[in-house]
């Protein structure tokens, strides 16, 4: 059995805190993938979901109920397990917009009315947490062995579901999309069922009752077999094209099983290690997309034109794309690639690339488990950042990649306020946006003209902030290397922080 938030409630180390519940349903079915402390308004993309999420609430300070909100909504469709906040140290009570929203997205909010050490209550869960990972995953293997045995020996449909139902412990029934029961148990209407979608579309539905939300895996994993046999079945077509999108979609959410069952699944697509060439993924956002237009044929005929060996399928509003190409051409193929997208989309369905991002590129298919990830980090960064290029590459983040783990750190936030603090304090009392105007600066390249134009102001409006920056700092001297740098990597952290885009010119 999963570890539930009720599990952690009554652990000790949080009992002890004397929690007490302000939102949330049965928390006995809500299980924990793992546990995360952090002060950071920001979070959401950082987490994956199943978090049991600790803090006290610093990063709310100052928040409007509509950014509280906000807050609250990202968690939930993050699917964050619950989120604990401590009082005492920032709020004596839960901010009213924080419970409000709270009930209102469904998502879990425990009050601790004791002091806790978060750093004891890590050491506490992890162990077990991780303990339970690895049966789970023996747990998987076992189940996938078992599904394949069964593919490859020739069972039917209603086999394949008695071995679900087997392997889960409950009862299951498959439902055709038009809702007739194609194969198992009539369950559809138990008080305790879910369900998940079988195949790309999808073509069919798996009910479930009887275990609790702990068995998703199992159960996707489950489903992803009986989606093989309905591919080869009559119930239901699979091209290129849905594979694809069912490798890319496992990869993105890492409901893959093992490396094997990724480089067979790849192997099918034509994907494989060759001499000279790595593979990486990508991932394409245009206009058309986020404009509620199908520009997806377009990304898609496009990219196996450029890269002529590729996997593409759109997952989640953007297209993600696995590919091998010759390293030593990377950026230049891409940029090929970018520009022959542009064209596509104009001639059909119009509209341009809005972002491509890259993640690593890797020797072998396995490598994508990790590259996919990373590529859709990667636009979440760099959309998040403004950044002014509409390629960017994994590795063109790697200062924004390392300071996103450490950007709530005790050390970093005393260097920001070492570098920045007379700026921000100043900002603070006046709203005279000094530290944006210091950050255009450097962005121009020194150029107070192309920063006036960025910020929207006049040059000697420019110069003035910039005199009353260099008197706050003890004089400002951005040509000194080490100096630019240091307050560089203090505005890449403020701008983390903050959500603050760079600053382009207008």
């Amino acid at each position: 059995m999963a570890i539930t938030v009720q599990d952690l409630l009554e652990l000790p180390v949080l009992s002890e805190a004397r929690p007490e519940v302000l939102s949330g349903g049965d928390l006995s079915r809500r299980p924990v993938r793992w546990v995360h402390t952090s002060e950071i308004y920001e979070i959401w993309p950082l987490l994956r979901g199943g978090e049991v999420l600790l803090t006290t609430g610093l990063g709310l300070v100052g928040a409007s109920p509509e950014a509280t909100a906000a807050y609250v909504r990202a968690l939930a469709r993050k699917e964050v397990a619950a989120l604990l906040l401590e009082l005492g140290r920032t709020f004596t009570r839960p901010p009213e917009a924080l419970v409000v929203a709270a009930v209102e997205h469904g998502l879990p909010l425990v009050v601790l009315h004791g002091v806790v050490p978060f750093v004891e209550v890590t050491e506490t869960v992890h162990p077990l947490l991780l303990d339970h990972q690895v049966e789970e995953l023996r747990v998987l293997e076992r189940a996938s062995a078992e599904m394949n045995r069964r593919l490859v020996g020739g069972d039917g449909l209603p086999d394949l579901v008695a071995a679900v139902a087997e392997l889960c412990g409950g009862l299951v029934g498959l439902y055709r999309m038009d809702g007739t029961l194609a194969a198992g148990s009539d369950v559809e209407d138990a008080d305790d069922a879910w369900e998940v979608g079988v195949g790309t579309g999808p073509w069919a539905r798996l009910v479930v009752t009887g275990v609790g939300s702990e068995h998703r895996r199992l159960v996707e994993l489950c489903s992803g077999s009986l989606a093989v046999f309905l591919a080869h079945s009559d119930a239901a077509t699979v091209t290129p094209s849905t594979a694809a999108a069912a490798l890319l979609r496992d990869l993105a959410s890492g409901r893959y099983v093992s490396g094997a069952d990724i480089a067979e699944r790849a192997s099918a697509l034509g994907l494989s290690a060759q001499p000279g060439k790595r593979l990486l993924a990508l991932v394409v956002r245009t206009t058309t997309l986020t404009s509620g237009r199908t520009g997806t044929d377009a990304v898609v005929h496009a990219a196996r034109r450029v890269l002529e060996t590729c996997a593409a399928a759109e997952v989640d509003g953007q297209v993600l794309i696995a590919a091998s190409l010759p390293f030593a051409e990377l950026r230049e193929r891409l940029s090929r690639l970018l520009d022959s997208i542009d064209a596509e989309l104009s001639a059909t369905v119009g509209g341009s690339v809005s972002l491509m991002t890259a993640g690593a590129t890797v020797d072998d298919v396995t490598g994508l488990a990790r590259s996919v990830p990373q590529a859709i980090e990667a636009a979440t960064l760099a959309t998040k950042l403004s950044l002014r290029s509409r390629l960017v590459l994994a590795s063109d983040l790697g200062v924004y990649d390392l300071l996103s783990g450490v950007v709530a750190d005790a050390e970093l936030e005393r260097f920001v306020d070492e570098q920045l603090g007379p700026l921000l304090g100043q900002d603070a009392r006046t709203g005279s946006e000094l530290v944006r105007t210091l950050d255009a600066y450097l962005e121009a390249g020194l150029s107070k003209t192309t920063a006036a134009a960025a910020l929207g102001i006049r040059r000697q409006t420019m110069y003035a902030r910039l005199e009353r920056i260099s008197r706050l700092l003890g004089g400002l001297a951005p040509d000194d290397r080490q100096r630019r740098t240091a307050l560089d990597l203090a505005l890449v952290t403020w701008r983390m922080r903050s959500s603050a885009p760079a600053h382009r010119p207008r």
